[in-house]
């Protein structure tokens, strides 16, 4: 073992005092400051964030666009300060707090920019002269115009339990979630025939009327013509609307299934077999019509058959089918549906059930270019070979008519989620408990493209479908597809 002298334990010690005091401490005391500085950044950028989101959301509510800058603006404040309140870690806001800007420059859409810079002060660096750094963070959100067209089903149904009041509130706390100034709906209401009853229009809270006024005069009557009511409400987006840019959403509700059909229907000018309009069971020999002598007679038809839970559809194979009506408007404070074109020569004019002695046979498309029989969705019957109109979609049975119903619908449905220019969005809402049939949900889980449908498309706009068995769990749909809209739209 080899001694050391006392000299040489004194040049140790100074040895590692020297390290220590400029080697290990500096290194140290850098990682510490460092891990304030970035617990620092990291509580920044949380907090840039949740201001930029709060901001977005907050242009969701109050009554004017000016307004909402003001609301906007001060609750992304209080969000950040909530979540990086004064004097973390010591550390100061530089400026007092955050800078919140919202550029409006990009048409039907607004960008959230959240900036803010904490001066922190430093510990062990201080022994290089390094007092505080600084620590800056950036968060952005976006908020995107909505323009929403509501199509609601006021048939003679939704009289059922109720209902037809809890769709006035439930529509109405719906059309309270958006914002008057920025946001732009309109009403189309739907039964035998169907209306624009509200304009889209930005002013929709404070115009006189305002879509909620209107809506408290509903009252519902009259069959189910689910294509008329969706078909204005895209033809509102395209040709009223018309912003590409924007968020465009088409909200469907209904309480049954669609049973009216209208189309350009070919006179029936021959003898022919069809089922009596008199007795529903016999298939009896009808001359030719008279009515309006030749052509075509746009109308509606739809399906008058008693409903039982029995059937597949709740539809008889010979029961009513009603035809043909008149212009296809209803105002919405009419319990009514439409009323028979008044005709001489026409066997309906005397009878809704004697339409099908005028109408030589479904045409394959209705009034707004929609197929009938859409690829097969839900077959239809035709006329046997040996009839005049052999090959021809039968217009003497009920089931018939409520599915090509159906198949009109869904061949919109395609056509507009594949529209790639307004790219509009189709949420829909089903209450259950109103008709014997039950709802079918996965025809209205393809109308919206909801993930669930038979005919999903996950490359086209997703809309999503929600049931609803009672009237409350109807208002908490409409709640719910509100918040979804919100959410997309930012």
């Amino acid at each position: 073992m080899v001694a050391s002298k006392a000299g040489e334990r004194g040049a140790t010690l100074l040895l590692v005092t020297f390290v220590s005091t400029f080697l290990l401490v500096p290194i140290v005391g850098t990682c510490i400051d460092a891990a304030v500085l970035y617990w620092v950044k990291a509580r920044l950028s949380s907090a840039v964030d949740a201001a930029a989101l709060a901001t977005a959301r907050s242009l969701n509510v109050g009554q004017t666009a000016a307004a909402q800058i003001t609301n906007a603006t001060a609750t992304g404040q209080s969000y950040f300060t909530a979540n990086f309140p004064p004097g973390v870690m010591r550390s100061t806001i530089v400026g007092g707090g955050p800078t919140i800007s919202i550029d409006e420059t990009v048409l039907h859409k607004r960008i959230v920019t959240v900036t803010a810079s904490a001066t922190v002060p430093l510990f062990f660096m201080r022994i290089l002269g390094l007092n505080s750094s600084t620590a800056a963070a950036t968060g952005q959100a976006t908020r995107r115009d909505a323009n929403v067209m509501l199509v609601l089903d006021r048939s003679n149904s939704m009289n059922q339990h109720g209902s037809c009041a809890a769709l006035i509130v439930s529509a109405q706390n719906f059309v309270n979630q958006f914002v008057d100034g920025r946001d732009r709906l309109g009403l189309i209401t739907y039964q035998t025939g169907s209306k624009v009853d509200y304009p889209p229009t930005l002013s929709f809270k404070s115009s006189n009327p305002s879509l909620n006024s209107v809506l408290g005069t509903l009252v519902c009557g009259g069959d189910t013509n689910t294509e008329q009511g969706l078909y204005m409400a895209y033809d509102q987006i395209q040709n009223t609307i018309n912003q590409p840019g924007a968020l465009n959403v088409i909200l469907l509700f209904t309480d049954g299934q669609p049973n009216t059909l209208v189309a350009n229907f070919p006179i029936k000018t021959s003898t022919d077999n069809r089922y009596s309009a008199t007795n529903t069971s016999q298939i009896t020999s009808t001359g030719a019509s008279t009515c309006f002598a030749t052509g075509t007679l746009l109308g509606a038809i739809a399906d008058g058959s008693a409903e039982t839970a029995t059937d597949i559809y709740g539809l008889n194979q010979t029961g009513d089918t009603y035809a043909v009506f008149n212009a296809p408007s209803v105002p919405i404070t009419t319990a009514s549906g439409i009323s028979p074109i008044s005709a001489p020569g026409c066997s309906f004019t005397g009878n809704v059930r004697y339409g099908r002695r005028d109408i030589a046979a479904i045409p394959t498309q209705d009034a707004d270019g929609n197929s009938t029989v859409d690829g097969g969705y839900i077959g239809l019957d035709y006329f046997p070979t040996g009839y005049t109109y052999a090959g021809q979609i039968r217009p003497d049975m009920p089931r018939t008519v409520r599915w090509a119903a159906f198949n009109v619908v869904d061949s919109l449905a395609q056509k507009i989620r594949n529209d790639a220019i307004y790219t509009p969005i189709t949420f829909t809402i089903g209450l259950q408990g109103n008709e014997t049939m039950a709802m079918n949900q996965d025809f209205m889980e393809r109308v919206a493209n909801d993930a669930q449908a038979s005919n999903f498309d996950p490359t086209k706009p997703q809309g999503q479908f929600i049931l609803a068995t009672n009237t409350t769990q109807l208002s908490q749909a409409f709640q719910q597809i509100a918040s979804e809209i919100l959410r997309l739209s930012r």
